[in-house]
């Protein structure tokens, strides 16, 4: 019986001890594994965030003749943060937020508008009609948590229309007084009533005349 009693207290004992091990074992496995789950999470998020934070279309310097249009853009994949497109020109200071499409009260020839295409959110500004006060007007394309803020500039030149403008209207006005003037020569030769408001004070000098002979 002590015998019997004996072989199962050692069978017990080597029951506990394997139970033992298998705890240690799994307390020890168990971390690395989390460790190896929170590395992967953060390599994965790292890896993604370089491209989100990027920038698909970058805004451009543009060169234009004064009167025609300039158009800046700037574009960034779909589902990146937000973007704000800011205008500073001799118009004033204007801010774009895409994809909301938010945007602050602007003159006539200013448009901003944000549009979504081919996986890429994209903030536009465009000047309807340029002029010399515009030339180096400038924007900014900031998005958000991105230290990178692209930015570019208008150019306007003359390209000789306004001269060519300037000169046709100094030739019409010039020749829209010669016809105004050939009018009213017209007309005064016409109208009785004028000629004998010029001609009333020849008659009264004539008639003075007249009598101081007498």
């Amino acid at each position: 019986m002590e015998k019997r009693r004996k072989g199962e207290m050692r069978r017990k004992r080597k029951v506990s001890y394997i139970c033992l091990l298998l705890l240690a074992l799994l307390q020890i496995t168990t971390p690395s594994s989390a460790q190896n789950i929170t590395s992967t999470t953060t390599s994965t998020t790292s890896a993604l965030n370089p491209a989100a934070l990027s920038y698909r279309t970058r805004p451009a310097d543009v060169t234009v003749a004064v009167g025609e249009p300039a158009v800046f853009r700037c574009g960034v994949p779909e589902g990146s943060p937000n973007i704000t497109f800011t205008f500073y020109g001799s118009h004033g200071n204007y801010i774009l937020s895409c994809p909301d499409g938010h945007v602050e009260d602007i003159p006539q020839a200013l448009y901003g508008s944000c549009d979504m295409k081919e996986g890429e959110s994209l903030a536009v500004w465009t000047l309807k009609g340029t002029s010399f006060s515009d030339n180096s007007t400038r924007v900014v394309c900031q998005q958000s948590k991105n230290p990178d803020a692209p930015a570019a500039v208008l150019h306007v030149y003359d390209n000789g229309t306004s001269y060519a403008t300037l000169i046709g209207c100094t030739i019409g006005g010039f020749f829209g007084m010669l016809l105004v003037a050939g009018l009213s020569y017209t007309l005064l030769q016409r109208s009785e009533t004028l000629q004998k408001c010029f001609r009333g004070k020849e008659t009264e000098d004539d008639m003075t005349t007249i009598v101081t002979k007498d």
